[in-house]
């Protein structure tokens, strides 16, 4: 087989490569207080040099640089682009935490940290699969561009400029993107799409400073104004009633429920995991796996108002606070759905209630019959010994229409974490096994790639 050589050199430098992972998780770089991005942006540059990557660093304005790097192949003219983020959460709640999360702890076959997950064993993962090839053929079967951007996890805000400016540089025939896995089983997961996702902080005003809670009956409380808001803008079935929210929503494609029936939506272990009797609604089964994948949400993420502190304090606060998240799927508009979201407020009387937009992006998805998915997909089969999981679309959210959308070639989001990797939460992991693993699939796609 063309690629035991590969396999082995992977083998053989396990721990060379889960000591650099180590390495990068230790750096914090979380990207929604701007801490040790810089540091981790060179990280990375530095990680992609050393393999035999030409790099250089694209400076954003009011932003998080995005590192950008090109390995030419002396066999092929194909392109494949990899899409990475090197930021990363914040770790809070700490006192969840078994390990700091900034060690890189590896217990039970598991390395702990921030990031480690997301997005951080995919960069490395990567790039030693990469590395690899090199090693042992001294080329590559395609000509490779690796790009790492630092706000990915604050919605990519500054991202589509960058893009827009450097269309060249970012142009390819097929783009594999930041995360991916496996389930429970084994089985490797694939997925095609991404919904688009509307950020958003709603706030309220009342009082010049805090008062005594004695003065209710004169005082407006702007914690209440913002309750009432979001009693307007959802109800308690879980309905959406923001006028002309659910204009435009495309039903899943035939073709794309054949792949979704054959989903093993590992439903008991998500509720188990989750420590949930049932999912919402009594939602289960196929009906469940639809509503995660095609239905579009609005969630609240953070409300804070007043005093939160042990004990009581009888306050009325000055200034209330709520951030919101709108997952959009196919052919909703993130624009146009918060021009619909201040026009809600304004019919039903909230014209004192701000609306602050934290970022954006765009519902997307590449064809099952794209020759490129198709290769994947055989490729996840022979390396996993296992049918592959093909998600048509998935439930999260990322720039990926910026790659899709814009530029025109087929994405496809592979990686090695697993169910339990607790991506954006505490005690986030990543298995050495399965970041060994994902790190020969990676090899193997770029293999299959070339020759195809």
């Amino acid at each position: 087989m063309p690629l035991e050589d590969v396999y082995r050199y992977v083998d053989a430098n396990q721990q060379m490569f889960v000591d650099d992972l180590v390495r990068l998780v230790k750096q914090p770089s979380v990207s929604a207080r701007g801490e040790g991005i810089i540091e981790c942006a060179r990280i990375v540059e530095e990680m992609m040099r050393n393999v035999g990557f030409s790099t250089f660093t694209i400076p954003v304005a009011q932003g998080n640089p995005v590192v950008y790097g090109e390995i030419k192949s002396k066999s092929s003219q194909k392109t494949l682009l990899f899409y990475n983020h090197y930021d990363v959460q914040p770790p809070e709640p700490l006192e969840e935490w078994t390990y700091d999360p900034y060690s890189g702890e590896i217990r039970n076959g598991k390395i702990y940290g921030r990031g480690v997950s997301d997005n951080k064993g995919n960069i490395v993962s990567r790039l030693k699969a990469i590395q690899a090839l090199l090693e042992t053929t001294a080329d590559v079967p395609v000509n490779i561009k690796f790009v790492a951007e630092g706000e990915e996890e604050i919605g990519s805000p500054h991202l589509a400029p960058v893009v827009q400016k450097h269309k060249k540089l970012f142009s390819a025939d097929a783009a594999i993107w930041e995360f991916g896995g496996t389930d429970r089983e084994g089985r490797p997961i694939i997925y095609l799409g991404l919904k688009g996702v509307l950020s958003v902080e709603l706030r309220a005003k009342a009082a010049a400073r805090d008062v005594h809670s004695a003065n209710a009956p004169l005082v407006p409380n702007p914690a209440w104004r913002l309750v009432w808001a979001l009693n307007s803008i959802k109800n308690e079935k879980d309905e959406i009633l923001i006028d002309g929210f659910q204009d435009n929503v495309e039903s899943p494609l035939d073709e794309e429920m054949e792949y979704v029936q054959k989903i093993p939506f590992e439903e008991e272990e998500e509720k188990q995991d989750l420590g949930l009797s049932e999912f919402l609604h009594s939602v289960s089964g196929l009906e469940a796996l639809k509503a995660l994948l095609y239905r579009p949400t609005c969630t609240i993420n953070g409300f804070l108002a007043g005093y939160t502190d042990k004990g009581s304090k009888t306050v009325l606060p000055r200034k209330a606070m709520v951030k919101l998240d709108f997952r959009l799927v196919p052919r909703q508009e993130a624009d146009n759905i918060l021009k619909k979201l201040k026009e809600h407020l304004k019919h039903h009387s909230f014209n004192d209630i701000e609306v602050i937009e934290h970022g954006s992006t765009e519902p997307v998805k590449t064809p099952i019959d794209n020759s490129f998915v198709q290769t994947v997909i055989k490729t996840a089969k022979r390396v996993y010994d296992k049918q592959p999981v093909v998600y048509p679309t998935s439930a999260g959210s990322g720039p990926m229409h910026l790659f899709r959308n814009w530029l025109g070639y087929p994405v496809v989001s592979v990686g090695c974490a697993h169910p339990e990797s607790h991506g954006h939460a505490p005690n986030e992991n990543l298995t050495v096994e399965g970041f060994v693993k994902g790190t020969k699939f990676i090899a193997a796609i770029l293999y299959d790639f070339g020759v195809s």
